[in-house]
């Protein structure tokens, strides 16, 4: 899936695109699919901006619809109908309640009405409707859901999905179309011919007109490498995210805070993710979730939970940091909630993305690509399946839901021994990290291990179970300098994601 850059010096491109988040990834599997030549760069890994940070949720825009957005509503909702289609292995149905509770931030009353409206706007969808349910009815379906002044619920369906999953899907198929991708390659300049690479220590010029900037919160300073003298065009936002413990059943529950916020409590393989969104403007920079931020997720759980979880429950935590619009007159009447601003460079267009909404990113890229090299703006992504999308829907193979139709392939890598699990506290195989390498284009350690085998609690950290997947890797054929160096980078990742979580959890004990 991986190309060495150094192989492209002097070759021309019709489509560059910078950055391989799903933004990213779906424009280069979008100009692809419309014939047009295509190199996808990325100055790490495909989804390392994201492997981890995200909801997971593949929505039907409730959180637009409390803000009266209908058009975003509806076309994530035909997004995500989509995606149900063409990813029914990576995206899967998710039941999920909107408790009402007497000191909540909205009455029975307006839900039972958005519950009404979002049934409307989502009509041709094949998910249930949305439906009021009485507050045994809510008890018994999500044990633990606070019964203090519980008066009732809506139950609504939404999907979810692993982002990382969903992008390496996306990338890959770019490249079955014609794409070329480069991980750990930045772009350094624009010249009158093209853009300028930089991979290491190699410069590698590759001609082409038109950019895509789909960066995340590096927009800017990728715009500024190169050459555009303006001001900023976004800004980051962050969504809190902590793992409590895994609970029975799938039903995942979805509160409106007072403050604006909304709370979502989601069930995985492993564990419940729990995430609270909303305004946070953050300085432009990634970093760890503090303890003031654990503290905050684990409050507005308290409101909706019983028991209340404490700092001990806590498995994993981290931040999900979204790109916006730097001003409103950027966002303003947007159907979706990305935003693409052409500029001129020296080479010819500039096109940044700003925004990254999950949902709708296929749909995105479509107008995108369209507007940048014309034609229709239909694109064949409406009907082709991912890779994996088609064959037999074997939903009790736990692997299916990873690798849907590429089962058998990745069964078959690596011989006999590969389908040995890599270790017991991940649901792993050693052949999916066999096939994390020798397909999906894994060039560390790292990449395999926390963008291609994603769990919610990231990737095991035993020492024995780290080191036997390092073997792996290696047998794979996997380049490892260090191995020391290699594991310690896993470490030293995951520390990042997880913040001061170690240290508070120590305090109380």
């Amino acid at each position: 899936m991986r190309t060495d850059p150094r192989q492209l010096h002097g070759e021309a491109f019709d489509v560059v695109v910078i950055g391989a988040g799903i933004q990213g990834a779906a424009i280069a599997r979008d100009a692809a699919a419309r014939g047009a030549r295509a190199l996808l760069v990325d100055a790490g890994d495909v989804a390392s901006g994201a492997g981890l940070g995200s909801s997971s949720l593949v929505h039907g825009g409730l959180a637009d619809l409390r803000r009266g957005r209908w058009s975003r509503v509806r076309a994530s909702s035909r997004e995500r109908e989509l995606l149900l289609r063409t990813a029914p292995h990576l995206v899967r149905p998710l039941p999920m309640l909107a408790p009402v509770f007497d000191d909540g931030a909205a009455s029975a009353l307006q839900l039972q009405l958005a519950a009404w409206c979002y049934g409307r706007a989502v009509r041709l969808s094949t998910l249930p409707r949305p439906r009021r349910v009485t507050a045994r009815e809510a008890l018994a379906a999500f044990p633990g859901l606070r019964s203090a002044g519980l008066r009732s619920a809506v139950e609504l369906f939404d999907a979810r999905t692993q982002p990382a999953r969903l992008t390496v899907a996306n990338v890959r198929d770019a490249v079955e179309q014609g794409a070329v991708f480069c991980s750990y390659t930045r772009a350094a300049a624009s010249r009158p011919t093209g853009v300028r690479l930089l991979a290491g220590e190699a410069e590698v010029d590759v001609r082409c007109r038109v950019l895509f900037n789909a960066a995340g919160p590096a927009v800017d300073p990728v715009r500024r490498a190169l050459g555009v003298d303006a001001e900023d065009l976004v800004r980051v936002a962050r969504s809190r995210h902590a793992v409590l413990p895994a609970r029975p059943g799938e039903v995942a529950l979805c509160a409106l805070q007072p403050d604006g916020r909304t709370q979502f409590v989601v069930p995985h393989d492993g564990g419940t993710l729990c995430t609270v969104s909303g305004p946070d403007a953050g300085a432009g920079e990634q970093s760890p979730p503090r303890g003031a931020a654990h503290d905050d997720v684990l409050r507005a759980l308290g409101d909706l939970l019983e028991p209340a979880p404490t700092r001990r429950d806590l498995q994993f935590s981290y931040s999900d940091w979204r790109v916006q619009p730097a001003r409103r007159d950027l966002a303003r009447g947007r159907r979706y909630a990305e935003r693409v601003v052409e500029e001129r460079v020296a080479c010819g267009r500039l096109y940044s993305v700003l925004g990254g909404a999950l949902t709708t990113h296929r749909a995105v890229a479509e107008r995108a690509v369209a507007a940048a090299l014309g034609g229709r703006l239909a694109s064949p992504t409406r009907r082709r399946p991912l890779p994996g999308g088609v064959g037999p829907r074997e939903v009790d193979d736990p692997l299916w839901w990873r690798h849907g139709g590429l089962v058998a392939d990745v069964r078959g890598i690596g011989g006999g021994a590969s389908l040995e699990p890599l270790c017991e506290h991940r649901p792993f195989l050693a052949c999916e990290l066999v096939y994390a390498v020798q397909v999906e284009g894994a060039q560390t350690f790292c990449d395999a291990m926390l963008r291609r085998l994603v769990h919610v609690c990231g990737p095991c950290l035993e020492s024995s179970c780290l080191r036997r997947a390092l073997a792996v890797f290696e047998r794979a054929g996997g380049h490892v300098d260090d191995a020391s160096a290699a594991l310690a980078a896993v470490h030293d990742e995951v520390a990042q994601l997880r913040g001061q979580l170690e240290g508070r959890q120590a305090e109380t004990s």
